[in-house]
């Protein structure tokens, strides 16, 4: 077994400050790169060579691999005495004592667990009982909203006192009835049950806490309500309560994790001794001063700063290109050129914000023959969603495309099953005809699959009509909403079926972007064109042996990426709508994340960070529009960037320093130049100032936009780089701009 002083070899002095810390509250602020892991092992094994027992201690995480990976090192560590300490994720540790003390609160010890798929039948199945049509409210959409109010610790008679007309009401009465009868728990029963088994019966609660008088909790930055009200009844009586986070890391408010946790940490227990592991010992000087740049613009942080020995390294590179798919080939360019200064492509990843970014770097790679692996997701052209559309644009150009009419003649749903099938085959053999022409004389008859195979053969044929009419980005616009399938997933809501809307427009950009290459005259040549490629595409991966080519390139999101880190990283996309994602740029909270988001891109990266954007993207049916600098790029500043550069802005629009952060006046920073949009006419002897400040900006005057003209400010939101104004333009109407972006003037009275 370990002794006392080699539980604290090799560690720092914060890091050994945070292991001999066993008594009272402790928060371990453990910034990325920063060695917690360690902190963690070592502490559990210190804890045994002060005589704690194994079994009063409780070390809780987040998943499975994590746990196993702290149980295998302090084992290492200590030997077998490890066994007897609980190194758990907080569902098994729930599994645990809900098997022993369940029976307290009505169920039997030997419940079931219900799995997605198990709660996906169920909600069909109710919903088929109550007569609600699952196109309106899909199955995924009723999952979705039951997790988020088990979340709240909402059970379902709370729900419906707050949702009385909305039909999810008597479906969550329903499954919770289900659930109850059949003696089963979803996920978040697990820990809502045993939330209200220690809260219902103080003595089992007391028990445990004499049990595990040591609680230790892993990423506590990512607890939602019933983790966080688990832990605290746990560690209510001796507060004995260590949790190692880091606020800037928290990027999970999707999956109910809530960053007040770890703020308010010391107000929950105001004894707290609060230790800060500040020393990184992954990432170069200027990556770390780059990453802290940008998250200290939050409000709601807790003040920290990484430092590192390693004072030299590279400056963050700039790289802005024409277009999304330019961005794509110069970062390849990039990777080649890193591949010469004898890095090899296992140490480049790239970072995106979502799954639907990754097609252009995709299609470079295929074409360039690079190998690459997708982290979390299916390459861009296996996507289900991709793999749907492309059916129908096959069959609209192939009506004998056999294959494609059964990939897409029941999606979305038609009402079209087995039998409907089997007698258009019939229909088929009969008279040797492909089955889209069988199933037109199949649907003739009555029935409510007749009815959707001639819904069906209406709309390939309108598609067929509309093939020379519309540009082929169009098409795919037409076909997913004359289809329906846009509309179904839009009414799911979920954030996979918003991922999925936004992987179709990316398939609208990407064939509009593959013509603007070809330059083919015939629109369905063109459309042809791009299909065979996207089909082949897959087959361009399969690489000769390359002794020079160690590893593949990685491509991954920023949530996927936390925990990970490489030598090299490129994080792209960097523009407003895209980092940050469109649908965050409303609430400060909500930048804020996004913020941390950016922190946890940077903080991957070991050696050199590259950070990319396009001047212009493509819009779904709309061409080319110019894509905004991210306002997260004028947060760094410009001494620690090098590469492509722009202009400066007003300094006042550079952004605040935030806790600890950096100001205007600290460093002259530089923007990056955006695509310059067509001016409004100007009206003559019209007197304007350009604004050297925010305060300029006042609700009642009037200002002029380069694009939408004359208007007058009516409200105005937030501050300095985050001042959202709200304007009615003349004839433009209402419309909301940040003003850092929008190049407004003020005009004289």
């Amino acid at each position: 077994m370990m002794d006392e002083a080699a539980c604290l070899a090799d560690l720092n002095d914060e890091q050994r400050s945070a292991v001999v810390k066993i008594e009272g509250p402790l928060l371990i602020l453990a910034g990325a790169g920063s060695g917690k892991t360690r902190v963690l092992t070592r502490r559990v094994a210190y804890m045994l060579t002060q005589g704690i027992k194994p079994w009063n201690i409780l070390a809780v995480t987040f998943t499975n691999k994590a746990a196993a990976e702290m149980r295998t090192r302090v084992r290492e560590l200590v030997g077998p005495a490890a066994d007897n300490v609980l190194v758990s994720t907080f569902h098994s540790a729930c599994v645990r004592f809900l098997r022993q003390d369940i029976e307290a609160i009505g169920y039997k010890r030997n419940f079931t667990i219900y799995d997605t798929d198990d709660q996906s039948r169920l909600l069909r199945s109710l919903a088929k009982a109550a007569n609600i049509d699952i196109k309106a409210l899909p199955v995924n959409k009723m999952r979705s909203t039951i997790e988020k109010a088990k979340i709240k610790l909402q059970d379902a008679e709370a729900y419906a006192e707050n949702h009385r007309t909305d039909p999810m009401a008597r479906i969550y009465t329903a499954y919770e009835a289900h659930l109850k009868l059949a003696n089963a728990l979803d996920f978040n029963d697990l820990l809502n049950l045993t939330v209200k088994l220690f809260e219902t019966f103080p003595g089992v609660l007391a028990r445990y806490q004499d049990k595990y008088r040591y609680v230790m909790v892993d990423e506590y930055q990512d607890t939602n309500l019933a983790q966080y009200k688990l832990i605290k009844l746990l560690a209510g009586k001796h507060h004995n309560l260590a949790v190692v986070g880091d606020d800037d890391q928290s990027i999970y408010a999707f999956r109910g994790a809530d960053v007040r946790n770890i703020l308010e940490f010391e107000h929950d227990f105001p004894s707290t001794e609060v230790i800060r592991l500040e020393r990184n010992y992954r990432s170069t000087s200027p990556i770390l001063k780059a990453a802290h740049a940008v998250v200290s613009n939050n409000r709601g942080r807790m003040a920290k700063e990484l430092w590192t020995e390693q004072t030299e390294g590279e400056l963050v590179h700039m790289i802005i290109a024409r277009d999304d798919t330019e961005e794509a080939h110069q970062v390849l360019r990039q990777i080649r050129r890193l591949r010469d200064d004898g890095y090899s492509y296992g140490d480049c990843a790239i970072i995106y914000r979502t799954n639907a970014a990754s097609r252009p770097f995709e299609q470079a790679f295929v074409r360039a023959r690079v190998p690459h692996m997708l982290v979390g997701a299916r390459k861009f052209y296996e996507r289900r969603e991709i793999r749907d559309l492309l059916g129908y644009l096959k069959l609209i150009l192939n009506p004998t495309d056999n294959m494609a009419f059964l990939r897409v003649i029941n999606v979305p749903t038609r009402g079209i099953g087995a039998v409907a099938l089997a007698g258009i085959k019939a229909v088929a053999d009969e008279n040797g005809v492909s089955m889209l022409v069988a199933a037109q004389s199949w649907s003739l008859g009555k029935g409510r699959g007749r009815s959707g195979a001639k819904k069906f053969c209406a709309l390939i044929a309108e598609g067929q009509s509309q093939a020379t009419a519309l540009k082929p980005g169009e098409l795919v616009s037409f076909i997913a909403e004359k289809s329906g399938y846009a509309q179904v997933l839009r009414a799911d809501e979920t954030p996979e079926a918003l991922g999925r809307l936004e992987n179709i427009a990316e398939l609208s950009r990407a064939i509009e972007d593959d013509l603007v290459a070809e330059l083919a005259e015939d629109p369905i040549d063109r459309l042809q064109a791009f299909i065979d490629r996207a089909c082949l595409s897959g087959q361009s991966d399969e690489l000769p042996d390359d002794n020079d080519a160690q590893g593949a390139v990685t491509l991954l999101t920023a949530h996927l990426a936390k925990g990970l880190e490489f030598p090299v990283v490129f994080c792209v996309g960097m523009v407003e709508g895209g980092f940050p994602h469109h649908r965050a740029r409303e609430r400060e909270k909500d930048l804020e994340e996004e913020r941390r988001l950016v922190y946890v891109a940077f903080t991957r990266a070991m050696k050199r960070l590259f950070v990319t954007r396009p001047q212009r993207r493509l819009v779904m049916g709309m061409g080319f529009q110019s894509a905004e600098a991210s306002r997260f790029l004028d947060e760094i500043p410009s001494e620690l960037m090098c590469g492509d550069k722009a202009p400066e802005r007003p300094a006042w629009a550079m952004g605040a320093s935030g806790s600890g952060g950096y100001s205007a006046a600290s460093f002259p920073r530089q923007t990056r130049k955006a695509a310059i949009p067509t001016p409004a006419p100007r009206p003559a002897d019209l007197r304007t100032f350009i604004p050297e400040d925010a305060s300029e900006f006042q609700q009642g005057i009037r200002v002029l936009h380069p694009t939408f003209g004359l208007g007058e400010i009516k409200r105005m939101e937030g501050s300095r780089q985050n001042l959202k104004l709200h304007i009615r333009f003349d004839r433009h109407g209402a419309k909301s701009v940040y003003a850092r972006f929008a190049k407004l003037e003020v005009v004289l009275p």
